[in-house]
This record gives C-alpha cells, structure tokens and sequence, in this order.
C-alpha cells in the first residue's frame, strides 16, 4: 500500500523567520539579527547568529523526536 506523501499535522511546523541588519559602528560590520516565531503560539526567539539559531533548531527537533535521518 503507498504511503500517503502529505505530512501529517503534528509532524508539520511552519516558523516565521525574520532577518536585518544592525547598522555597525565606525570600524566594526553591521551586525545581522535573527527572530524565529511560531504563527500558531506567537511566540518568538531572537538570536544574534546563525549558530544560535542552528541550536535552537537542533534542540527543538530533539524534544519532538525528530532526528536528522527521518523524513
């Protein structure tokens, strides 16, 4: 039997990401900031790099048991 190709909806997360630039100071690189919102509980996380929001991410998949193999 096929197996049906739509996710179902708890295994389906839309996020709301947002990207801009903190303007630098004299001698020092304009600063990009990041914000990561849930549309389904408003909530939002900033971050100051992309590492930061790479862990978040990371540890929000870990919680919801989805590890990096599965589809």
């Amino acid at each position: 039997m096929a197996q049906d190709a739509t996710p179902s909806p708890s295994r389906y997360q839309f996020f709301i990401l947002g990207l801009w630039a903190q303007p630098g100071q004299p001698g020092r690189p304009t600063a990009w900031r990041i914000s990561l919102e849930n549309p389904q509980t408003a909530e939002r996380k900033g971050f100051t790099d992309l590492a930061e929001l790479d862990a978040f991410l990371a540890a929000w998949m870990a919680e919801r048991g989805v590890g990096s193999g599965e589809r």
